[in-house]
Formats: C-alpha cells, structure tokens, sequence
C-alpha cells in the first residue's frame, strides 16, 4: 500500500470522523485492514496515496492543501529519519511513529497546524 508519511499518524488517531462520508467510510475501511493485517507492505510516497482517494481536497490527482500536507509529510520524515520510497510493515512504521512522534513533542509540533489536531489530542492510540 501506498502511503503518505503523515497518514502514518492519521490512520493511528483515525476515530471515525472525516471531511464527507464517503472519505469517511474509505479512511475506515483502509485503518481497519491495516490494524487487522499489521504485516502489510508500506511504501512512503510523495503526493497522493491510498488515503487520498476519496478525499475532497484532492482534484485532478493533485492535493489542493500541498504546501501544509507536503510540510507535514517532510516534518514525518525528519523525525522518522525516512525518505520517500522507504517500504516496511504497517507495524513497524506505526511502530516508530508512535514511538518518537505521538508520544513526543514533536506530535504537537507536526500535527498542531492541521484540523483535526485537536481531536487527535484527545484520541488516544488503542492498537497498532
């Protein structure tokens, strides 16, 4: 699968609210069957990925929200000491971003510029 690098945290804080409810329902489904199969491939991508697909920002195969989603990828990637390409497990990248990001510092950091910061705060990261 596909995967931005922030949406390593999203899908960890995901609680079932999203922007319409068909992004909703994708955003469920794609956390769900990673949280069943924690063993699935992960290639970190730039741009559009899997998540993407339903999201109403994105037109034309292009994210209207680049400039903030782009910052928020590089910040995942410099604390995760990663790089575009990098494949690995679900477990093991949730792992590691929910080891020196969510419970760090630098959640606040990365994340306090996005919408949905304040109800990923408050959500707490039952299971990989």
């Amino acid at each position: 699968m596909l995967l931005r690098p922030h949406h390593l945290l999203c899908i960890q804080k995901f609680t079932g609210h999203g922007y319409d409810a068909g992004f909703t329902a994708h955003m469920t489904a794609v956390s769900e069957m990673l949280r069943g199969q924690p063993d699935s491939r992960i290639v970190l991508k730039q741009g559009a990925d899997a998540l993407c697909a339903r999201c109403p920002h994105l037109r034309d195969g292009e994210c209207d929200a680049a400039d903030k989603t782009d910052a928020l990828d590089r910040n995942v990637l410099d604390a995760l000491s990663l790089q575009y390409g990098d494949a690995g497990t679900w477990r093991a990248f949730a792992g590691d971003a929910y080891t020196k990001i969510l419970q760090t510092h630098a959640f606040h950091k990365i994340c306090s510029c996005c919408q949905w910061y304040d109800l990923c705060r408050r959500t707490e990261v039952s299971s990989l």
